[in-house]
């Protein structure tokens, strides 16, 4: 049976998964066009794992995969944080467990990566108006996806685990059979503004660089990452954002990495996943919680 949320927290998950918080900072920008970040605000806030972040279409949620603890243990959940309000609420309570939360275009719905009961994973709509037994709707036969995404020609990009520990990057494109396009990617799967071009890395290479592919066949090797990265991600503005450690990026002109911040909470570390919102004026960033004697 699925449930919609009725705005009530799901119990705290156990501590056996590595723990996280996400931080939402304002991007500021003076007349000379120096990028600073104003302080972080810390949007989750409890021990336990809090991870994969991605704003909505419009900016004003901001979705995110929590752990809870269910009757069988733990299970994930995708949570919303209103970004006007700061309240925070389950986007959906089902009895699968859901992560990498992703708007789609021209809809009013959420797509997941859904694990079903034996354990497959696969791309999901989650439709909240729907009946009960009828708000989730898988998108695609093809199994074992990690991370996905969508351009705006309707084709699905997906990150799907391989017998290397590793994911290879697939596409299907509307009404076609998925195909795969190469192998050893990263796990950041972000398209460009438009939604016509989507940019991954390619873990081929040493350092690890950024591809860009389209739906028509479009092939371009972008810029390197900095040393052992693989997330990242692109805002409206064509800038690049990357963490490693407690320092984060900046290329402003897809050619350069710069340094924007070094954070010294010394509750957290690690920079693992960062995302932007679609007017390119606030980024969420996720850290690892330090764990103490």
């Amino acid at each position: 049976m699925v449930m919609v949320a009725q705005g009530q927290d799901a119990e705290p998950a156990e501590t056996q998964l590595p723990g996280h918080e996400i931080l939402l900072f304002d991007i500021e920008q003076n007349a000379h066009g120096v990028l600073a970040l104003s302080v972080g605000k810390n949007i989750t806030g409890r021990i336990g794992y809090d991870n994969q972040p991605k704003f909505s279409d419009l900016g004003g949620l901001l979705y995110y995969t929590r752990a809870v603890s269910s009757g069988d243990g733990i299970q994930m959940d995708i949570y919303q944080y209103d970004v006007a309000t700061g309240q925070t609420q389950a986007y959906m309570i089902t009895t699968r467990s859901e992560y990498s939360a992703t708007p789609m275009r021209n809809s009013p719905h959420l797509s997941v990566v859904q694990v079903d009961e034996v354990g497959d994973q696969y791309v999901v709509i989650l439709n909240q108006s729907a009946a009960a037994d009828q708000q989730f709707r898988r998108t695609s036969d093809l199994k074992q996806v990690g991370y996905f995404n969508w351009t705006a020609d309707g084709g699905l990009w997906s990150f799907v685990l391989n017998d290397s520990d590793g994911g290879d990057l697939y596409l299907q494109k509307k009404g076609a059979q998925a195909a795969k396009l190469t192998a050893n990617i990263g796990r950041a799967l972000v398209t460009d503004s438009a939604g016509m071009d989507l940019y991954y890395v390619d873990k081929n290479t040493q350092p690890w660089r950024i591809h860009k592919r389209n739906s028509a066949g479009l092939f371009e090797d972008v810029m390197p990452l900095p040393m052992g990265v693989e997330d990242f991600t692109l805002d409206s503005a064509g800038r690049f954002w990357a963490g490693r450690g407690n320092t984060l990026y900046v290329s402003t002109d897809q050619k350069r990495w710069f340094i924007i911040a070094e954070f010294d909470q010394p509750e957290l570390h690690q920079i693992t996943r960062l995302t932007t919102n679609p007017q390119a004026d606030k980024i969420a960033v996720v850290f690892a919680e330090k764990i103490t004697e």
